[in-house]
Protein backbone atom coordinates (compact mmCIF):
# COMPACT_ATOMS: atom_id res chain seq x y z
CA UNK A 1 0.00 0.00 0.00
CA UNK A 2 0.97 3.55 -0.45
CA UNK A 3 0.03 5.70 2.63
CA UNK A 4 -0.88 9.27 1.29
CA UNK A 5 -1.33 11.53 4.83
CA UNK A 6 0.67 10.99 7.79
CA UNK A 7 -1.75 11.32 10.58
CA UNK A 8 0.54 11.52 13.79
CA UNK A 9 0.81 14.30 16.66
CA UNK A 10 0.64 14.14 20.40
CA UNK A 11 -3.11 15.70 19.60
CA UNK A 12 -3.56 12.02 18.84
CA UNK A 13 -1.96 11.03 21.77
CA UNK A 14 -5.02 12.32 24.19
CA UNK A 15 -7.26 10.20 21.85
CA UNK A 16 -5.40 7.22 21.78
CA UNK A 17 -4.25 7.35 26.05
CA UNK A 18 -1.06 6.58 25.33
CA UNK A 19 -0.42 8.12 29.16
CA UNK A 20 -2.78 5.22 30.19
CA UNK A 21 -2.62 2.30 28.37
CA UNK A 22 -5.94 3.05 26.69
CA UNK A 23 -6.53 1.88 23.27
CA UNK A 24 -8.78 3.91 20.52
CA UNK A 25 -11.84 1.42 21.79
CA UNK A 26 -11.14 1.54 25.17
CA UNK A 27 -13.84 0.02 27.46
CA UNK A 28 -13.35 2.01 31.19
CA UNK A 29 -14.93 -1.12 32.52
CA UNK A 30 -12.06 -3.40 31.82
CA UNK A 31 -9.43 -2.22 34.08
CA UNK A 32 -6.40 0.23 34.39
CA UNK A 33 -2.87 -0.15 33.94
CA UNK A 34 0.12 1.55 36.30
CA UNK A 35 1.36 4.78 35.27
CA UNK A 36 4.80 3.71 34.66
CA UNK A 37 3.78 1.20 31.55
CA UNK A 38 4.20 -1.76 33.57
CA UNK A 39 1.30 -4.85 33.96
CA UNK A 40 -1.00 -4.95 36.88
CA UNK A 41 -2.66 -8.34 35.14
CA UNK A 42 -6.29 -6.48 34.06
CA UNK A 43 -8.14 -8.12 31.51
CA UNK A 44 -7.96 -6.03 28.33
CA UNK A 45 -11.00 -6.44 26.12
CA UNK A 46 -11.73 -10.14 27.27
CA UNK A 47 -7.72 -11.12 27.71
CA UNK A 48 -4.73 -10.81 29.88
CA UNK A 49 -2.03 -8.23 29.32
CA UNK A 50 1.28 -9.43 27.24
CA UNK A 51 4.08 -7.92 28.90
CA UNK A 52 6.89 -6.29 26.53
CA UNK A 53 8.95 -8.28 24.56
CA UNK A 54 13.08 -8.05 25.33
CA UNK A 55 13.06 -8.45 21.52
CA UNK A 56 10.61 -7.93 19.12
CA UNK A 57 9.59 -10.30 16.44
CA UNK A 58 8.76 -8.79 13.49
CA UNK A 59 7.10 -11.04 10.09
CA UNK A 60 6.66 -9.32 7.07
CA UNK A 61 5.59 -9.96 3.37
CA UNK A 62 8.50 -8.50 1.23
CA UNK A 63 6.74 -6.44 -1.95
CA UNK A 64 9.87 -5.07 -3.12
CA UNK A 65 9.10 -1.42 -1.68
CA UNK A 66 8.35 -0.98 1.45
CA UNK A 67 10.26 -4.18 2.47
CA UNK A 68 12.99 -5.81 0.49
CA UNK A 69 13.85 -8.98 2.21
CA UNK A 70 17.85 -9.66 2.23
CA UNK A 71 19.75 -12.27 -0.27
CA UNK A 72 22.34 -14.28 0.72
CA UNK A 73 23.47 -15.07 -2.55
CA UNK A 74 23.59 -11.64 -3.65
CA UNK A 75 24.99 -10.34 -0.22
CA UNK A 76 22.37 -7.70 -0.04
CA UNK A 77 20.58 -7.00 3.55
CA UNK A 78 17.07 -6.36 4.55
CA UNK A 79 16.49 -2.76 3.25
CA UNK A 80 13.14 -0.79 2.72
CA UNK A 81 10.94 1.82 4.48
CA UNK A 82 10.23 -0.88 6.99
CA UNK A 83 13.85 -1.75 7.55
CA UNK A 84 14.24 2.05 7.92
CA UNK A 85 11.67 2.45 10.10
CA UNK A 86 12.02 -0.85 12.56
CA UNK A 87 15.65 0.78 12.92
CA UNK A 88 14.66 4.32 14.17
CA UNK A 89 12.27 2.31 16.19
CA UNK A 90 14.88 0.52 18.05
CA UNK A 91 17.04 3.58 18.27
CA UNK A 92 14.30 5.38 20.22
CA UNK A 93 13.24 2.55 22.29
CA UNK A 94 16.35 0.62 23.16
CA UNK A 95 14.46 -3.05 22.42
CA UNK A 96 15.95 -4.92 19.16
CA UNK A 97 14.09 -6.43 16.77
CA UNK A 98 14.05 -9.95 14.60
CA UNK A 99 12.55 -9.67 11.28
CA UNK A 100 11.37 -12.94 9.66
CA UNK A 101 10.43 -12.49 6.07
CA UNK A 102 6.97 -14.48 5.16
CA UNK A 103 6.07 -14.72 2.01
CA UNK A 104 3.92 -17.76 2.45
CA UNK A 105 1.62 -15.43 4.42
CA UNK A 106 -1.42 -13.68 3.58
CA UNK A 107 -2.22 -10.07 5.27
CA UNK A 108 -5.60 -11.46 7.31
CA UNK A 109 -8.84 -12.05 6.85
CA UNK A 110 -10.79 -15.21 8.74
CA UNK A 111 -11.00 -18.32 7.22
CA UNK A 112 -13.80 -19.91 6.48
CA UNK A 113 -13.24 -22.81 9.72
CA UNK A 114 -12.94 -19.62 12.07
CA UNK A 115 -9.78 -19.44 12.50
CA UNK A 116 -6.49 -16.94 11.19
CA UNK A 117 -3.99 -19.58 10.16
CA UNK A 118 -1.63 -18.72 7.41
CA UNK A 119 -2.07 -14.99 7.92
CA UNK A 120 0.18 -12.44 9.37
CA UNK A 121 -2.90 -11.31 11.85
CA UNK A 122 -3.04 -15.44 12.88
CA UNK A 123 0.76 -15.58 13.10
CA UNK A 124 0.09 -12.58 16.34
CA UNK A 125 -2.76 -14.91 17.69
CA UNK A 126 -0.59 -17.46 17.68
CA UNK A 127 2.48 -15.74 19.27
CA UNK A 128 4.70 -16.37 16.81
CA UNK A 129 4.82 -12.28 16.01
CA UNK A 130 5.10 -9.41 18.08
CA UNK A 131 4.67 -6.45 15.74
CA UNK A 132 3.16 -7.24 12.16
CA UNK A 133 5.62 -5.08 9.55
CA UNK A 134 2.71 -4.96 6.86
CA UNK A 135 0.96 -1.61 6.28
CA UNK A 136 -2.65 -3.34 7.04
CA UNK A 137 -6.26 -1.59 7.04
CA UNK A 138 -7.75 -1.31 10.29
CA UNK A 139 -11.31 -3.09 9.96
CA UNK A 140 -13.35 -4.49 12.60
CA UNK A 141 -12.68 -7.89 11.93
CA UNK A 142 -8.79 -7.84 12.91
CA UNK A 143 -9.38 -5.04 15.35
CA UNK A 144 -11.55 -7.64 17.29
CA UNK A 145 -8.11 -9.98 17.60
CA UNK A 146 -5.31 -7.71 17.27
CA UNK A 147 -4.26 -4.47 18.89
CA UNK A 148 -3.71 -1.65 16.55
CA UNK A 149 -0.87 1.26 16.75
CA UNK A 150 -1.81 4.76 15.95
CA UNK A 151 -2.31 5.45 12.75
CA UNK A 152 0.23 5.84 10.34
CA UNK A 153 -1.34 6.97 7.17
CA UNK A 154 -4.85 7.06 5.22
CA UNK A 155 -5.32 5.86 1.54
CA UNK A 156 -8.01 5.97 -0.80
CA UNK A 157 -9.15 3.07 -2.94
CA UNK A 158 -9.45 3.01 -6.79
CA UNK A 159 -9.50 1.50 -9.86
CA UNK A 160 -7.18 1.20 -12.42
CA UNK A 161 -7.90 -0.05 -16.06
CA UNK A 162 -7.10 -0.59 -19.77
CA UNK A 163 -7.32 2.53 -21.17
CA UNK A 164 -7.85 0.67 -24.84
CA UNK A 165 -10.88 -1.45 -23.46
CA UNK A 166 -12.27 0.82 -20.69
CA UNK A 167 -14.65 -0.11 -17.86
CA UNK A 168 -16.93 -2.15 -20.12
CA UNK A 169 -19.49 -4.43 -18.88
CA UNK A 170 -16.99 -8.08 -19.65
CA UNK A 171 -13.87 -6.25 -17.53
CA UNK A 172 -12.47 -8.55 -14.90
CA UNK A 173 -11.90 -6.80 -11.31
CA UNK A 174 -8.93 -7.77 -9.60
CA UNK A 175 -8.09 -6.93 -6.24
CA UNK A 176 -4.43 -8.10 -3.68
CA UNK A 177 -5.54 -6.53 0.11
CA UNK A 178 -8.07 -8.97 2.04
CA UNK A 179 -9.60 -6.20 3.91
CA UNK A 180 -10.69 -4.04 0.69
CA UNK A 181 -12.30 -7.49 -0.79
CA UNK A 182 -14.34 -7.48 2.80
CA UNK A 183 -14.89 -3.79 2.41
CA UNK A 184 -16.54 -4.66 -0.70
CA UNK A 185 -18.42 -7.45 0.79
CA UNK A 186 -19.78 -5.66 3.46
CA UNK A 187 -20.39 -2.62 1.84
CA UNK A 188 -24.65 -1.61 1.10
CA UNK A 189 -23.88 -0.12 -2.45
CA UNK A 190 -24.73 -1.84 -5.49
CA UNK A 191 -22.46 -1.11 -7.30
CA UNK A 192 -19.15 -2.36 -4.87
CA UNK A 193 -21.93 -5.22 -4.34
CA UNK A 194 -21.38 -5.86 -8.23
CA UNK A 195 -17.73 -5.89 -8.36
CA UNK A 196 -17.51 -7.88 -5.22
CA UNK A 197 -19.48 -10.91 -6.65
CA UNK A 198 -17.04 -10.26 -10.24
CA UNK A 199 -13.92 -10.53 -8.34
CA UNK A 200 -15.58 -13.88 -6.31
CA UNK A 201 -16.33 -15.57 -9.46
CA UNK A 202 -13.02 -14.95 -11.24
CA UNK A 203 -11.13 -16.62 -8.13
CA UNK A 204 -8.31 -17.64 -7.89
CA UNK A 205 -7.36 -15.59 -11.01
CA UNK A 206 -8.68 -12.27 -9.83
CA UNK A 207 -6.87 -12.36 -6.68
CA UNK A 208 -3.03 -10.32 -7.38
CA UNK A 209 0.00 -10.85 -4.95
CA UNK A 210 1.52 -7.21 -5.70
CA UNK A 211 0.50 -3.62 -7.60
CA UNK A 212 3.05 -4.56 -10.14
CA UNK A 213 1.24 -7.73 -10.99
CA UNK A 214 -1.90 -5.57 -10.62
CA UNK A 215 -1.03 -3.30 -12.99
CA UNK A 216 0.94 -6.18 -15.76
CA UNK A 217 -2.50 -8.08 -15.89
CA UNK A 218 -4.37 -4.76 -16.30
CA UNK A 219 -2.04 -4.29 -19.68
CA UNK A 220 -2.84 -7.45 -20.74
CA UNK A 221 -6.35 -7.08 -21.72
CA UNK A 222 -9.96 -6.60 -20.39
CA UNK A 223 -8.87 -6.27 -16.54
CA UNK A 224 -9.38 -3.38 -14.26
CA UNK A 225 -7.61 -3.55 -10.63
CA UNK A 226 -8.67 -2.34 -7.24
CA UNK A 227 -5.96 -0.66 -5.35
CA UNK A 228 -4.40 1.86 -3.32
CA UNK A 229 -3.65 5.83 -3.81
CA UNK A 230 -1.05 7.22 -5.00
CA UNK A 231 0.11 3.73 -7.25
CA UNK A 232 -2.71 4.08 -9.79
CA UNK A 233 -1.31 7.78 -10.60
CA UNK A 234 1.95 6.46 -10.72
CA UNK A 235 1.17 3.29 -13.23
CA UNK A 236 -1.03 5.57 -15.42
CA UNK A 237 1.80 7.94 -15.81
CA UNK A 238 4.62 5.17 -16.02
CA UNK A 239 2.65 3.60 -19.07
CA UNK A 240 1.85 6.53 -21.04
CA UNK A 241 -1.90 6.28 -21.20
CA UNK A 242 -2.21 2.68 -21.55
CA UNK A 243 -3.61 2.55 -18.39
CA UNK A 244 -6.23 5.05 -16.83
CA UNK A 245 -7.22 5.55 -13.10
CA UNK A 246 -11.18 5.98 -12.73
CA UNK A 247 -12.34 9.30 -11.07
CA UNK A 248 -13.17 9.34 -7.93
CA UNK A 249 -12.88 7.02 -4.73
CA UNK A 250 -14.47 3.73 -3.35
CA UNK A 251 -13.23 4.58 0.08
CA UNK A 252 -11.07 5.97 2.42
CA UNK A 253 -9.35 3.61 5.25
CA UNK A 254 -6.25 4.14 7.85
CA UNK A 255 -3.22 2.24 7.99
CA UNK A 256 -1.50 0.62 11.23
CA UNK A 257 0.96 -2.12 11.97
CA UNK A 258 -0.94 -4.36 14.88
CA UNK A 259 0.47 -6.29 17.79
CA UNK A 260 -0.71 -8.74 20.26
CA UNK A 261 -4.01 -7.71 21.32
CA UNK A 262 -3.47 -6.68 25.54
CA UNK A 263 -0.21 -6.37 24.52
CA UNK A 264 1.32 -3.66 26.30
CA UNK A 265 4.24 -2.76 23.49
CA UNK A 266 1.47 -0.61 21.64
CA UNK A 267 1.74 1.66 24.31
CA UNK A 268 5.69 2.02 24.31
CA UNK A 269 5.46 1.76 20.32
CA UNK A 270 2.57 4.47 20.54
CA UNK A 271 4.87 6.84 22.39
CA UNK A 272 8.03 6.28 20.26
CA UNK A 273 6.22 6.53 16.78
CA UNK A 274 5.01 10.04 18.65
CA UNK A 275 8.06 10.99 19.33
CA UNK A 276 9.15 10.22 15.33
CA UNK A 277 6.15 12.43 14.27
CA UNK A 278 7.33 14.94 16.12
CA UNK A 279 10.94 14.91 16.12
CA UNK A 280 10.31 15.02 12.05
CA UNK A 281 11.70 11.35 11.03
CA UNK A 282 8.62 10.24 9.94
CA UNK A 283 7.91 12.69 7.52
CA UNK A 284 11.30 12.41 5.52
CA UNK A 285 11.29 8.88 5.99
CA UNK A 286 7.95 9.17 3.68
CA UNK A 287 9.39 11.28 1.73
CA UNK A 288 12.51 9.41 1.09
CA UNK A 289 10.04 6.50 -0.69
CA UNK A 290 8.26 8.93 -2.56
CA UNK A 291 5.19 8.80 -0.02
CA UNK A 292 5.43 12.50 0.16
CA UNK A 293 2.21 14.26 1.36
CA UNK A 294 1.64 15.26 5.39
CA UNK A 295 -0.36 16.73 7.42
CA UNK A 296 0.00 17.10 11.19
CA UNK A 297 -2.87 18.64 13.78
CA UNK A 298 -2.39 20.60 17.38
Amino acid sequence: MFPLVLLLSWADAHYYGHAHGHGPYYNPHSGGGSDNGGSSGYAYNGCQTVPVPRNIRVFAIPDGFLYVAANASAGTPDSGFLVDLLNAIKQQSGIPYTLTSRPDLKFGNVNPDGTWDGTLIGALINDEADLIGADLTINAEREAVVDFLVPLATYSLQILYNAQKGLNNGVQYLIRDDADLTFLKISKNSTLQAIYRNILAGMPDSIVQSDTEGARKVLSGNFAYLTDSPFPQLAAAQTGGLLGVQPGTLGNFLISLPVQQGSLLREKLNIVLLELAENRFLPALFSKYGLVQFSTTN
